[in-house]
């Protein structure tokens, strides 16, 4: 198990050169004059010149990333080239509000997505399958942005029920519209998933010889069913634990919530090359710390499962 870990952990180093690699190459690439930005349009010669060599911007690319990369593996991620702020402490100070909103959003997913899904699959067929998979089906194909617009619409224009943007005072109905958006989109994912894999499992041999032995239909698909069937759904709900606490770009966004996805979007328009790659790093490192706790949770479902 350790030696196992310690693979795993070793396989950071590659994941995040390639992660900054391919993210300072796009930063470097994409058109526009980030002096510019910084400084104005109206800066002088001499002042665009001045920042861009405090910047560092007047040598190669290599050497950039060269110099980034040794700041990174001290921990130093460097400072907003907008506002002069720490990273990593800017990081700090917004991933509370995606965890919360994580936290929020996955609890309605697990809920409503794990028993939308078996509720499906023991009802195959019927006409409760047949609407709660339209149901799930027009949840699929609706966009984030236009049911988070919807639910503003609804429960904060029309009914005002709830605060539509901002944190407030960080209480819990700050946080219930943009939770609902971000946990029912994941939930139809998960309901439909459920459904498939408890299928599956539900027409296998040891099912029937179970229900033939006379074992009762609760304890035929709570204890045998649904603990075969969740390795694949628990994969998915680790992963999506990963993109929640990353943080949701669109619905932080929406909301105005000032997490981590929404501060992400404003460094890439601002072209905020230091926020932009701290940000990717730690989402990254976010990522492969949740495919640990994956492999680890097959171990514990499952204890055939061993780690060679």
């Amino acid at each position: 198990m350790l030696s196992y870990l310690a693979r795993r952990l070793l396989l950071l180093i590659p994941v995040i050169i390639g992660v900054t690699l391919v993210t300072f190459l796009l930063l470097y690439v994409v058109p526009g004059d980030v002096v510019t930005l910084i400084v104005g349009e109206r800066a002088s010669a001499e002042i665009i010149e001045k920042t861009t060599m405090e910047l560092g911007l007047d040598k190669p690319f290599h050497e950039q990333y060269l110099i980034y990369m040794s700041k990174l593996t001290r921990g130093d991620l460097g400072k907003s080239n907008v506002n002069h702020q720490s990273v990593a402490k800017s990081i700090a100070i917004r991933f509370p509000v995606t965890i919360k909103l994580a936290i929020f959003s996955f609890i309605i997913s697990v809920i409503i997505g794990i028993l939308v899904g078996v509720i499906s699959a023991v009802r195959q067929n019927t006409p409760m399958d047949q609407m709660l998979r339209s149901i799930t089906l027009i949840g699929v194909s609706t966009p984030v942005i236009f049911s988070g617009l919807l639910m503003m619409y609804i429960f904060g224009v029309w009914l005002k029920l709830l605060p539509i943007s901002g944190v407030g005072d960080g209480g819990l109905k700050h946080y219930l519209l943009p939770s609902l958006v971000l946990g029912l989109n994941s939930a139809v994912f998960n309901a439909r998933l459920t459904r498939s894999c408890m299928l599956e499992v539900i027409r296998q041999d040891y099912i029937r010889t179970a229900r033939a032995k006379g074992v009762s239909e609760k304890i035929v698909i709570y204890k045998h069913a649904m603990r075969n069937a969740m390795i694949p759904i628990i994969t998915n709900l680790i992963m999506s634990i990963g993109a929640l606490l990353t943080g949701s770009a669109l619905t932080e966004t929406i909301f105005a919530l000032p997490g981590i996805g929404s501060f992400t979007i404003n460094a890439v328009f601002a072209r905020d090359v230091p926020v932009v790659m701290g940000c990717f790093v730690f989402q990254a490192l976010i990522f492969v710390f949740a495919n640990l706790f994956v492999d680890i949770a097959y171990a514990i479902i499952n204890p055939r499962i061993r780690f060679n």
